[in-house]
């Protein structure tokens, strides 16, 4: 029985070897990574879910913050006896797996960081701030085309209608989500995954999209490839923030060979 207190994803492969476990990130869920698990079928897949985000209430004694969910990370894989873990972290999750690897570089065998937050993304806070926290559907609107490379879907009319009834301004302005959302451009915080990115040791791979509303495609890769002793990077054509929705055959060529090769 898989030990964790809030909602995961759990794709039983009958392989115990280099379990994959994937971690969202700002205001997203699981669910987002659906392309890769229906996919994937070489090791056992997991994704968690991170408390104080996409309306997830948190326990009494956590906090929403990376920090606090790099602790839940560690604690999923100690909990659940899994070892020799490849972790994807996309944005936020980014920063939580290099945050989860300094405190156990033991339990990690690779890294994926997809579009991660990092030292780089500091430089877009104002687009940031500007666009993650939609009051209104034309402000969400104006969100979703900071995730994708080809927004063109938003002008599908049953789309729209379909968006306009389901979008809630509290979803994205709630005190919890707030908070969250204000403490992810700190520069401690940055300090800390910087120095973490000093540290890791194990094969990592960077994969960007072309053209991303919160990361500087540019200054990130020359930030990995200093940061980061022998990471592979590259960044796919015609692709966004969620570049394993936009192009996923690309994505997962990329991902599958890098997880495979040994």
């Amino acid at each position: 029985m898989i030990k964790y207190q809030y909602p995961y994803i759990f794709k039983n492969n009958n392989n115990f070897k280099n379990p994959v476990i994937f971690v969202h990130g700002f205001n997203s869920s699981p669910n987002c990574f659906s392309n890769f698990e229906m996919y994937w079928e070489k090791s056992n897949y997991y994704a968690l879910a991170f408390p104080g985000n996409n309306n997830l209430k948190l326990s009494s004694n956590h906090e929403a913050s990376v920090y606090q969910y790099a602790e839940l990370l560690v604690e999923f894989i100690l909990n659940n006896d899994l070892k020799d873990v490849i972790l994807i972290g996309h944005s936020m999750g980014g920063g939580t797996i290099s945050l989860a690897y300094k405190m156990r570089p033991d339990l990690i065998k690779k890294l994926i960081f997809l579009a991660p937050m990092n030292k780089t993304s500091l430089s877009l806070k104002d687009n940031y701030f500007d666009s993650y926290f939609p009051k209104t559907f034309q402000q969400y609107l104006k969100f979703i085309k900071n995730l994708y490379y080809d927004p063109s879907f938003i002008n599908d009319s049953s789309w729209l209608k379909e968006q306009e009834k389901l979008f809630n301004s509290q979803d994205y302005n709630n005190e919890t989500i707030t908070k969250l959302g204000k403490s992810l451009p700190d520069t401690n915080l940055h300090n800390d995954i910087a120095n973490a990115h000093l540290e890791i040791k194990v094969p990592s791979l960077l994969v960007l999209g072309e053209k991303d509303g919160v990361i500087d495609r540019d200054l990130c890769l020359s930030y990995f490839k200093k940061q980061v002793k022998n990471i592979k990077t590259c960044w796919i054509p015609k692709t966004g923030h969620m570049m394993f929705n936009e192009n996923f055959p690309a994505f997962i060529k990329i991902v599958e060979d890098f997880i495979l090769d040994e």
